[in-house]
């Protein structure tokens, strides 16, 4: 007696025997067992299944193998699925071998006329590789070879709009806010990313959306060391090598410039946790950006930089001076300012005597011999010796006095590094 079976519906996700089809070089369907094919068949679905699975998990090299073991199985079982050859097409994609899932997508096409995915995998690989008008192409060939009623056509005109838009030039793609990093990570993670920025790019990222602009202008660290690296790092660079003379003539004729209302953004937004005043070459600082500083307290302060080309007035420097300079400040940097003379060194000398680094390049109105006294340097019963450990003298006509004092009195005991290169040797006649 034998029970007619049930009709065995297929699992979910599986790759259904409409898209496949058998050739003539295969085996025919009654030549062999029931049961073999129907073994065959869940062999290769269950491959596939777990290509799908670990797709969805985007572990592409493993689904790829996957799909390569059923595809093998069926081709040597002389079956041709459609949906075999689009899943791997996809996978291929994601792995960035354009030409070989190009080859499944087409292939796919080739077994089913109506293959929708086959289509958009080819339109979305021509459009990733920079051929809109391609993949413009390719779906219109589908829209007209496929049939409505086959689930995907809507999909597959959907995708036609999008790449109509890309070769509209008035087209402007809308930022979509599950793709936004700031959002999506949290805000402690986002504040790290963005404080490895420099100044300029902060600035811009300011200017991406409300969301990006409300998290930095709120978090007054990301402004406490303004670093204007991509400004000054190239003129660095071609004045120490001789080799970039070509790439120094250039930047003659250009004036990097940073704008007062840049530098006084950046000490607005610090709110007292500055750590670095900066205001490098090129900058333009006015009456407005110092009150803009002083306005805040000043506890985290640990060093200053005025850059030899910055356009600030010399009564502006000695403002800054004379504004009570932090204890804290290890370093301070006034490379070729004429307003820099001895006055300066008491005020620094009295208001930082925990000083480490000192650049007074080029400052023609600093005697060496104050220098000494500013610090307690020439008095016989100086208890302790100067925190002082790096000194810049570079193109100072008191270098000669400097290394007369310095074998006279010995109270300089900390300073390990001595910057005495003369560029100009006019400061010397």
């Amino acid at each position: 007696m034998f029970v007619a079976s049930k009709k065995r519906k297929a699992p979910s996700g599986a790759w259904p025997a409409s898209a496949r089809a058998r050739t003539n070089a295969s085996r025919s369907a009654a030549a062999a067992p029931a049961g073999a094919l129907r073994a065959v068949d869940a062999e290769i679905s269950k491959w596939y299944l777990l290509g799908v699975e670990n797709a969805r998990e985007r572990q592409y090299r493993v689904a790829l193998d996957y799909y390569n073991r059923a595809i093998a199985l069926a081709l040597n079982e002389g079956i041709k699925g459609a949906r075999l050859y689009e899943s791997r097409a996809h996978t291929l994609h994601k792995l960035g071998e354009v030409k070989r899932a190009m080859d499944d997508a087409k292939e796919a096409i080739v077994i089913d006329a109506n293959s929708t995915a086959g289509f958009i995998r080819m339109a979305l690989i021509l459009a990733d590789t920079g051929k809109p008008k391609d993949a413009l192409d390719v779906l219109n060939r589908g829209l007209k070879t496929v049939d409505p009623q086959t689930s995907g056509y809507a999909q597959m005109n959907v995708q036609r709009m999008s790449v109509e838009r890309l070769l509209d030039p008035s087209y402007v793609p809308q930022l979509d806010s599950r793709s936004d990093p700031i959002r999506r990570l949290p805000e402690d993670i986002s504040v790290l990313i963005l404080r490895r920025l420099d100044t300029r790019m902060l600035l811009t990222c300011r200017v991406v959306s409300r969301a990006w602009m409300a998290l930095i202008d709120s978090t007054p660290v990301m402004w406490s060391r303004p670093c204007y690296t991509s400004c000054n790092a190239v003129q660095d660079l071609a004045n120490q090598l001789p080799a970039y003379a070509k790439l120094r003539r250039q930047l003659s004729k250009q004036t990097t410039r940073i704008s007062e209302r840049t530098l006084r953004l950046v000490l607005e937004r610090s709110r007292g946790s500055l750590a670095l005043l900066c205001l490098p070459d090129g900058a333009v600082a006015t009456s407005a950006t110092i009150d803009a500083l002083l306005a805040h307290r000043r506890p985290c302060l640990e060093s200053v930089h005025i850059g030899r080309t910055a356009a600030i007035d010399d009564n502006l420097i000695n403002r800054v001076l004379n504004w009570g300079l932090s204890p804290q400040i290890a370093e301070i940097r006034l490379p070729y300012r004429t307003c820099i003379g001895n006055d300066a060194i008491r005020v620094i000398a009295g208001s930082v005597p925990g000083l480490r680094v000192l650049d007074i390049s080029g400052c023609v109105n600093v005697r060496i011999k104050y220098l000494f006294k500013a610090w307690n340097a020439v008095q016989s019963d100086a208890q302790s010796p100067s925190a002082l450990e790096e000194l810049y003298l570079n193109d100072h006509p008191g270098i000669p006095e400097l290394l007369v004092y310095s074998t006279k009195h010995r109270h300089f005991g900390n300073l390990k590094v001595l910057h005495i290169s003369i560029r100009d040797q006019s400061v010397l006649s």
